[in-house]
């Protein structure tokens, strides 16, 4: 028999080693990869947004990368854009607040003020831990240089007149060897990934895509593929069959990588939209969703959403509502937050801002998803007001508990829908449920005043527009 004192050594010197090896493992944080597309429509993709309901994927377009990437980890079913147009959603994702508390609700670069004093989000990975190393590719779209907000390597202020955007005339197509530059940016993506894994660093990688904004433009021998299949009964546009197949190519170029150097067990990958897809041109292009980009309703707002990574299930799907401004937070939580570092779960380390505390900024208002990832997509994310807001002068929304209201600014009009039995927002709920619309309507505005939720411009001062 063992001697008592010696077999409690043992277990004392196993559990040192466990906590050691767990201790390790948090040390070292994940690399995270955020996959932006443009103007991409939630149901632009083969993988169905709700598993029972064959109409919420593409009956057209191909997509394998992006099932790749869906089969490997988590669809979130109830995803939104911070807002329904570009460059106020991609301000929201860098500092985790919604484009009207940011002051920057229109693509107008007049109406944002700088410098904004919050940390970005690769800042407040590097607070965590310096060791991060951080880049941008693609799409900016926003006023102030990405190395200002922390991005060590990037294409610089880039914009859609960057990828060419020759036209939005869509009887003209433009074939050519780098559309959209996908093949380009994918380039500095692989090779920034091949650099940190030779060093040895933690990094945050964005691939902003311009695909698949307008105008139409794809390599020739995808658009020869696309024109000679038998289109959909929704999604009939050869050429934009073609723009969603290069970028789905350009999707797989990151997985592959992250493959061929062993990567993928320590890298979180993300992909979602600025903003839901254009239809104007189509009125039925997001069906079932209502109307499309640039409006509050559903065809603007919800957008496609997946993540993989450790510790997320395979082939899971998600109804928990997230948006975009989530990111922040989301991504400090992955790489060790300070609430960990407080509870003694990670060795702290030192600042890599000055005269800045690590962790999250203050008055950021996403919350962090992590506790849905890493659970089957069960869960509730905590933000500092339970609903997804979304503001501009010109009409308000509140999403919470199921349901949607709207509040349109000049006429006071108020729309409520039942978002989990009217997906298509047909009927409009506020007459049958004045109760609940008024408690909605009464907690946006409490958020609108709460944010001062104004719309400054450098041109004139004068105005403060509230609803």
């Amino acid at each position: 028999m063992m001697n008592p004192r010696l077999q409690a050594a043992r277990h004392l010197l196993g559990a040192a080693l466990l906590l050691g090896l767990a201790s390790a493992a948090l040390a070292k944080p994940p690399n995270i990869i955020l996959i932006l597309t443009d103007d991409q429509g939630w149901n632009n993709s083969e993988v169905p947004m709700i598993p029972s309901r064959t109409d919420t994927r593409s009956d057209y377009y191909l997509t394998p990368n992006f099932k790749r990437l869906a089969d490997s980890g988590m669809t979130f079913s109830q995803a939104y854009a911070p807002h329904p147009v570009c460059s106020p959603s991609r301000h929201s994702i860098q500092f985790g607040m919604t484009p009207a508390k940011l002051k920057k609700t229109s693509n107008r670069a007049v109406n944002y003020p700088e410098p904004f004093p919050v940390r970005s989000l690769p800042q407040v990975l590097k607070s965590i831990d310096p060791a991060y190393r951080a880049a941008h590719f693609g799409k900016w779209h926003m006023h102030r240089h990405p190395a200002e907000l922390g991005y060590d390597a990037s294409d610089g202020r880039t914009g859609n007149h960057t990828a060419r955007q020759l036209t939005t005339d869509q009887t003209k197509h433009f074939p050519h060897d780098d559309p959209k530059r996908s093949v380009s940016l994918t380039d500095n993506a692989v090779q920034f990934v091949r650099h940190q894994a030779h060093a040895g660093a933690p990094f945050y990688l964005q691939v902003s895509h311009y695909a698949i904004h307008l105008s139409a433009e794809a390599k020739p021998a995808t658009l020869a593929k696309h024109k000679a299949r038998t289109p959909g009964k929704v999604h009939t546009a050869y050429w934009y069959a073609a723009m969603i197949d290069d970028l789905d190519h350009a999707v797989g170029r990151i997985l592959d990588v992250l493959d061929e150097l062993k990567l993928t067990d320590s890298t979180y990958v993300f992909l979602t939209s600025d903003n839901g897809g254009t239809a104007r041109q189509y009125p039925h292009f997001n069906k079932p969703l209502r109307a499309g980009k640039g409006t509050y309703y559903e065809g603007g707002l919800r957008v496609p959403f997946f993540a993989a990574g450790p510790g997320i299930k395979a082939g899971t799907y998600s109804a928990v509502p997230v948006v975009g401004y989530d990111f922040l937070a989301t991504f400090a939580d992955l790489a060790g937050s300070p609430e960990k570092l407080r509870e003694g779960r990670v060795p702290p380390r030192p600042q890599s801002l000055a005269g800045s505390a690590a962790g999250l900024p203050e008055g950021i208002e996403g919350g962090s998803i992590k506790q849905v990832l890493l659970n089957g997509g069960e869960g509730v994310v905590r933000r500092p007001r339970p609903g997804l807001y979304f503001y501009r002068p010109l009409d308000s929304v509140l999403i919470r508990d199921g349901h949607k209201l709207r509040r349109t600014h000049r006429t006071g009009g108020i729309e409520l829908y039942d978002l989990s039995g009217d997906l298509s927002e047909t009927a409009n709920l506020a007459a049958a449920a004045p109760h609940l619309a008024k408690r909605m309507q009464v907690a946006l505005e409490e958020w609108i005043e709460e944010i001062d939720a104004t719309t400054p411009s450098p041109l004139d001062r004068r105005v403060r527009r509230r609803p």
